[in-house]
């Protein structure tokens, strides 16, 4: 076998893994680049087996259906890139399985040029301190319950004092922790293994500000490697490009993921044979990190990856983003306020060029970089997607306000039925290199700019990113494009149309439904309207946005295009009715920027997938988890390198944690018993059920509980057990309560509401003068056709050879039903279930509570 040694600059290594781990680092020489790439295969005599997780000895693997690390999830009917059996051998072909008929794969993507990677517990195995752990798996603490105190009391908002108070008390001596104070605690959580390290820049300004500016930030490529190995999301991710489609005639195009999109085609186009494109996400927004007083803002920006599912990215307890740094919130003392923002722009750009050129590098000549289960692929990462706001997103796009960051419209042409043409990369480089004039000469150079509305920025972040175009990478945005506009400008013309009392008399005769909001004071008065709310209210008035659908097609992009063209046809109707109200007089204009955004939705999705997907709903809430709880635990004085210290310890405590339930899951008696436990039952292998299916692999299920994922009851898989259960198997004293009807699983309590009612009280009771009549036509026609669909209420004719005839004199009575369905976009998906009312009357509800159900019995008509 030859001697391992880099191609390059032929240093000899001792093993395979050692040249890959050299070749992969961005800042050397021998770095592999596009038009030389190494091969892995050149110095390897052996092709490995293809490695899986590294689950113990004792666990049943069949479960788990890595291959690639293209692993098949429940998350989308679109997620198939590759079953449970699938294998990828080193020259990147895809063994034992080939796309779904209505999928067409890109070819030669994602190559494995290794198994030899490192994986979250082989960094784990390689920490400082592992030597200790090999007797001691809980090190630096002496047992897994001394190590569950310290990881509570680290975890929780209280002070050191606090701390210290709690050591002291009788029954937490007893104890006989190891540590005795809260300084010996976190020194000891100081020698877990540790993430991403942080680090402080100070930036140089020639224009004076108020404090010297310090960013804050750790390596992107560090970052993004750290979510690229994560365990948790270890068959939740996908790396080949693919075009759906709806039918195996490939006439309908369907968009989803952001793989599915045309832009990661169309980069993987670009880049060598075998590549693997991580799709990187920014986000970057300013937020308040005191309450009430203090004024003190932070400007975090977040990176996530576009490769994980979109089901679980969006999730607000997947912890999907990381804190990658702490922009600067600069404060100039220039006289004139237009130069302020100018200059507190161009910092912006110079500190994400600074942080982001590790990725621009990535991007450019590519890394090796190891998946959950140690593949290695050479991997590029071209900015998929900057979640941003309105004025961010002009900010980065680098034009002025008023002015379309996606397009080349002004203000003055916002109310067009057309989109203007896409103000690409290119046009905005040209623009810029257009203006001759001494970008320090700033009222000069802000003049030059006025002729393109420029925003005075000469050197974007994104000019040295390959790939990075601001036309595709910044997107429409859910929550202050679509909710936004609907309640500033849609909610406000109804308002004014039809005034504000009877608007919101109509919202609140509504009867209240299980599961919805009900506005009992109307809509007009309502104070600090969040994104919920706009969507409470969307389902009174307009009950669904199509554009908000996770898997779009063709139909529906020409259905939205054709709904804009005709607003816009009769849009007249608003100004004529005087709708469009200022705070003190009629507007005549349209000059509506969210308006305008609304053009570029369909051009979107076609290049990125579902724009759900892109809304600042999971980025804004992550606000809260790295900004604003960090900073409760802070002494309210220079917040920056707190936040920072804190979350470093939050990482190494959630990865600590990780690692060690991963760890111990052969030796835990509970865990045992969850893998017995997900192995037995005599479950129906039919393939159309596989969809529904709660997840069976102890390794994922271990994972999301660690995750803290929420679940819902899954009443499909309920009825699919009762039906593979034996008769002695099911409880006599609470027989079935879930039946199916169709697509609609339908579930009663185990104990009735009323029990021992005569079917005359309840017919006086429920206002049904023909129950008796129902109930026997209802028993006596059930026998002889089970797809008749029976009314109660309804004119019936009574048959001579069906005589009144019950068996039966009392009943029970549910005064509540729980309907469950699966989502109509995706059937893989089962949504929460809804709850039905159907009380009598009684106080405060004279006409009694009757919810409203329509029921689809026929499955021709799913």
């Amino acid at each position: 076998m030859p001697t391992p040694t880099c191609p390059k600059c032929g240093t000899v290594f001792t093993k395979d893994s050692s040249v890959t781990c050299h070749l992969s680092q961005p800042r050397t020489s021998c770095h592999s680049s596009v038009r030389d790439i190494v091969d892995i295969l050149e110095f390897t005599d052996v092709v490995p087996p293809q490695r899986s997780l590294d689950l113990p000895q004792n666990l049943d693997t069949s479960s788990v259906g890595m291959g690639q690390g293209f692993g098949v999830g429940d998350d989308s009917q679109f997620d198939a890139q590759a079953g449970d059996s699938m294998d990828t051998n080193l020259d990147g072909d895809l063994a034992g399985n080939s796309p779904p008929t209505n999928e067409e794969w890109y070819e030669g993507a994602a190559r494995c040029y290794s198994q030899d990677g490192n994986t979250f517990l082989d960094l784990f195995d390689t920490d400082e301190h592992a030597e200790y752990r090999k007797e001691n798996l809980f090190y630096p603490f002496t047992l897994r319950e001394e190590w569950e105190v310290a990881d509570l009391l680290l975890r929780s908002a209280l002070s050191m004092a606090a701390i210290n108070n709690f050591l002291q008390l009788s029954m937490i001596k007893h104890l006989q922790l190891s540590f005795k104070n809260a300084k010996d605690l976190q020194s000891r959580a100081e020698m877990l293994p540790k993430g991403p390290s942080w680090k402080c820049q100070l930036i140089p300004l020639l224009h004076g500000t108020k404090s010297p500016i310090r960013l804050f930030w750790r390596d992107p490529v560090e970052c993004l490697e750290s979510l690229f190995s994560n365990p948790l999301f270890h068959d939740k991710l996908d790396f080949i490009p693919r075009r759906v489609y709806k039918t195996a005639a490939c006439l309908l195009r369907v968009y989803s993921e952001w793989l599915t999109g045309d832009a990661a085609w169309n980069i993987q186009d670009q880049l060598p044979q075998g590549a693997t494109i991580l799709g990187t996400m920014l986000s970057s927004d300013k937020t308040n990190v005191t309450t009430m007083t203090g004024a003190r803002v932070a400007h975090p920006l977040l990176l996530g990856l576009a490769n994980i599912r979109m089901r679980t990215r969006t999730k607000l307890s997947s912890k999907a983003f990381m804190l990658m740094a702490l922009l600067p919130i600069l404060q100039y003392l220039h006289p004139n306020q237009r130069m302020r923002g100018m200059l507190e722009d161009r910092p912006i750009h110079e500190c994400l060029s600074i942080v982001l050129q590790p990725l621009m590098k990535a991007a450019e000549l590519g890394i090796m970089m190891s998946d959950p289960v140690g593949n290695i692929c050479h991997c590029f990462t071209p900015l998929a997607a900057y979640i941003v706001d309105t004025p961010e997103a002009c900010m980065l796009a680098c034009v002025r306000s008023k002015t379309s960051p996606f397009t080349l419209a002004s203000y003055l042409q916002f109310g067009d039925n057309f989109r203007h043409p896409a103000h690409t990369r290119a046009i905005t480089l040209k623009q810029l290199a257009s203006v001759d004039v001494d970008p320090n000469d700033l009222e000069a150079f802000f003049a030059a700019c006025a002729e393109f509305r420029l925003n005075g920025v000469f050197t974007p972040f994104w000019k040295g990113w390959h790939f990075g175009d601001p036309a595709i990478f910044l997107t429409p945005e859910a929550l202050h494009h679509w909710h936004k506009q609907f309640y500033d400008h849609d909610v406000q013309w109804c308002l004014v149309v039809l005034g504000a009392v009877e608007f919101d008399f109509w919202f609140l005769i509504l009867q209240p439904v299980t599961g919805y909001r009900h506005f009992t004071n109307g809509i007009s008065k309502l104070k600090q309207v969040t994104g919920r709310v706009h969507h409470n209210i969307q389902c009174y008035i307009i009950g669904v946005i199509a554009a908000q659908s996770p898997s779009p097609d063709d139909n529906v992009l020409a259905s939205i295009d054709r709904s804009l063209a005709i607003f816009h046809d009769n849009k007249t109707v608003v100004m004529t009715l005087g709708a469009q109200m200022g705070t003190k007089r009629v507007i005549d204009n349209w000059h509506i920027p969210k308006l305008e955004l609304m053009q570029s939705i369909t051009t979107s999705i076609t290049q990125v997938g579902a724009l759900i997907q892109w809304s600042t709903d999971a980025t804004e809430h992550a606000h809260v988890s790295e900004i604003k709880d960090p900073v409760q635990c802070t002494n309210n004085n220079d917040y920056d390198p707190q936040i920072c210290r804190h979350l470093d310890r939050a990482e190494k405590l959630h990865h600590f944690a990780i690692a060690t339930t991963l760890k111990s899951l052969p030796t835990d008696p509970d865990l045992k018993a969850l893998c017995e436990d997900e192995g037995d039952g005599d479950w129906d292998e039919d393939e159309d059920e596989e969809e529904n299916r709660a997840p069976m692999d102890p390794w994922t299920t271990l994972l999301e509980e660690l995750n803290h994922t929420r679940t819902s009851s899954n009443y499909f898989s309920k009825i699919r057990m009762l039906a593979t259960a034996r008769h002695n198997e099911i409880p006599q004293a609470h027989p079935p309560c879930t039946f199916l009807a169709g697509s609609t699983a339908i579930h009663l309590n185990c104990n009735p509401t009323c029990t021992g009612l005569k079917i005359n009280e309840v017919a006086d009771e429920f206002n049904i003068p023909d129950l008796w009549y129902a109930l026997s036509d209802f028993l006596q026609c059930d026998a002889r056709n089970r797809d008749k669909v029976f009314g109660v209420g309804v004119p019936r004719r009574l048959l001579i050879d069906c005589p009144l005839n019950i068996p039966f004199e009392h009943v029970q009575i549910w005064h509540t039903i729980h309907l469950q369905q699966v989502c109509l976009h995706d059937p893989s998906v089962v949504l929460p279930a809804q709850t039905m009312h159907a009380s009598p009357a009684r106080v405060g509800w004279p006409k009694g509570q009757k919810g409203v159900a329509i029921l689809n019995v026929d499955s021709a008509y799913d």
